[in-house]
């Protein structure tokens, strides 16, 4: 594949994921769009381009890297949506202090992670207290729902997938440059999320965005079993069938966690 036609699916893979994501968003309410965003999509198009453009082994060391990487994206989450809730606005203007604040807290965790340079068997514990302990911080957000639907034009369209796009071609064009373990930390940054978080901020108001980031915590296991898997897949499989194992691992976790978490709310008295 030349670099061209990897550039043209890079960019037309990440603009078909943003567009669905907040369509879903809209339609599924905030629970479903927060789960839904915890698939590997963003640590999903970073493996594949990465592992074709720098190599498989190259890959899957930069997904072990993924692993405390996403302790970032918690960091960042529960930041905007703590900011956002309280101001409670919606607009441009109400986006720029969560924003700001979520990407100063999210480089700070950045280079702490950097620093502390944890090897899988210390990654994964922490990542699992982390998902669980932040889910419970963030339990006394509201839960609204997105009621009066507004009818977005293709400007908004554009805005999510040019934004998601310019990440994801910044993160793999950065590989060769700045190594795999950097590109597995990077790839903690909400790439995919982004897009979806800020216009429906803009569009709505704090407690809507807020009501979409608590539910994505615990869904974010998917992408953490994604690259826990492709640490071994890819480099037992290759890097077709070692994605393919890695995506039916977060399936499998997503499915199960849907499926314990729907049967604890039934067991819980009204």
């Amino acid at each position: 594949m030349t670099i061209d036609a990897l550039f043209v699916l890079k960019a037309l893979i990440s603009i078909g994921i943003v567009v669905a994501l907040s369509l879903i968003a809209e339609r599924l309410g905030p629970r479903a769009a927060g789960l839904l965003t915890g698939l590997p999509l963003g640590a999903g198009m970073v493996t594949i381009f990465t592992g074709l453009e720098q190599g498989t082994m190259f890959a899957a060391r930069a997904a072990v890297f993924m692993v405390p990487g996403f302790v970032t994206t918690l960091v960042f989450i529960y930041f905007y949506a703590q900011v956002a809730a309280r101001q409670n606005r919606g607009g441009v203007k109400a986006v720029l202090l969560p924003w700001l604040t979520a990407n100063v807290a999210y480089a700070i965790s950045a280079a702490l992670i950097h620093y502390l340079d944890m090897p899988l068997e210390v990654s994964v514990p922490i990542i699992a207290v982390s998902l669980v302990l932040v889910s419970k911080m963030m339990a006394g957000l509201p839960d609204t729902p997105i009621m009066a639907r507004v009818s977005f034009g293709w400007r908004v369209m554009a805005f999510r997938a040019g934004l998601a796009t310019a990440v994801i071609l910044l993160i793999t064009g950065l590989a060769s440059t700045v190594g795999a373990e950097w590109i597995g930390i990077l790839t903690g940054y909400p790439i995919t999320m982004l897009p979806l978080i800020l216009v429906i901020h803009i569009t709505y108001s704090g407690a809507e965005t807020a009501a979409v980031l608590k539910h994505l915590p615990m869904g974010l296991g998917g992408v953490v079993s994604f690259c826990i898997a492709c640490n071994f897949s890819l480099t037992a499989y290759g890097l077709g069938w070692g994605v393919t194992l890695a995506y039916v691992a977060a399936f499998t976790y997503l499915l199960g966690y849907s499926y314990l978490s729907h049967w604890w709310r039934k067991r819980r008295p009204a």
